[in-house]
């Protein structure tokens, strides 16, 4: 039980992390609602099935559970690499206006 509420905590904090970079690197007010609306979306169903499984308890395999952490963990990677593009072209923008 101890490891599935640590890996939970783990997976939306990488989650987390992506859409913090992201939140910091735009200044529009606008996208960050969205972007706030995309993170609840990709973090909903983890939190969602993980409470269940906690207070259920059930003795079988939880495929749901499974589907649920591989769609945060592909969610998380998506958002992160997004991160990171946009990081980068940020930083190349700002070069650009620097040398002229």
């Amino acid at each position: 039980m101890s490891n599935l509420i640590t890996l939970t905590m783990a997976s939306e904090a990488f989650l987390m992390l992506s859409f913090i970079i992201i939140f910091l690197s735009t200044r529009n007010p606008k996208k960050n609602v969205l972007f706030v609306i995309l993170f609840i979306i990709g973090a909903a169903p983890l939190l969602y099935l993980a409470i269940d499984h906690v207070k259920n308890d059930y003795m079988d395999a939880n495929i749901g559970l499974g589907l649920a952490f591989m769609y945060t963990w592909i969610y998380s990677a998506v958002a992160f690499i997004i991160a990171i593009i946009i990081l980068v072209k940020k930083k190349r923008n700002n070069n650009i206006s620097k040398e002229q």
